[in-house]
């Protein structure tokens, strides 16, 4: 099974438990992110270098990404795979400005200008992708113009996709809401797959592997444990979502 993460950091978050039961029952498990790329030297923009300073990492900041998404993976058994296309962060136009200059354009839809960039990635998908292997991409819960263009890319792939929630943005208000809506339509279905205890314990020990991004989200390493636990006891487990053709 392949598991689509728009960032170094996505599948983990959202579904590190059930990957390490997969991989427990001896199933192979890929985990291929997306934007991973080295951003081209030379300054940052100001958010860049605000989330930087946030992460507490330098320049080299995905290259220490990139090493924490190694320590989860070998945690939970599965295999990373790391393209290079750029978190949006680093994106800019022709003439070097920043697509997107506040947190609030992260959450404000792909700027049109940058629309080409989701056949790009859906054909660098189609071309590697081996073609019996299972594929799950992000909902897209959050809006993140990044998780939206990869559930796009994947969308235009002709092949049967399986959806996870995206974790933390499921916490939100707006996430539930998403989540109690595909759950009511018929044009949805939802696989609920059991973590066991040692599970849960696997999938809160492979977040804490991304040390740098724990402050983006939570106050502190606790927060990030509870919440997982809590969201482990809420659903039973994990929620692999499939919509139904007509």
């Amino acid at each position: 099974m392949i598991y689509l993460s728009p960032h170094l950091d996505d599948v983990v978050f959202s579904c590190g438990g059930w990957i390490w039961e997969q991989t427990q029952q001896g199933q192979e498990v890929e985990i291929w992110t997306i934007c991973a790329g080295d951003p081209p030297q030379g300054s940052l923009s100001d958010l860049a270098a605000a989330l930087h300073h946030n992460w507490q990492l330098g320049q080299e900041a995905v290259q220490a990404r990139r090493q924490e998404d190694q320590w989860a993976c070998k945690l939970l058994g599965a295999s990373p795979r790391h393209f290079p296309f750029l978190d949006c962060i680093y994106r800019t136009n022709p003439a070097s400005e920043p697509f997107y200059q506040t947190v609030e354009d992260l959450f404000g839809g792909l700027d049109p200008q940058e629309t080409d960039l989701i056949g790009s990635v859906s054909e660098r998908l189609a071309a590697d992708l081996p073609g019996d292997a299972e594929v799950v991409a992000p909902l897209g819960i959050g809006n993140h113009v990044d998780h939206d263009m990869v559930r796009k890319a994947a969308s235009r792939l002709n092949r049967p996709l399986k959806y996870y929630a995206d974790y933390p943005y499921l916490r939100d208000r707006e996430g539930q809401q998403i989540v109690r809506f595909l759950e009511e339509s018929p044009d949805w279905r939802a696989q609920v797959l059991e973590i066991s205890a040692q599970g849960m314990a696997k999938w809160v020990e492979a977040a804490l592997q991304y040390g740098s991004q724990i402050s983006s989200f939570w106050s502190d390493p606790a927060q990030l444990e509870g919440e997982i636990r809590q969201l482990w006891e809420i659903s039973g487990g994990f929620m692999l979502w499939e919509a139904l053709e007509d």
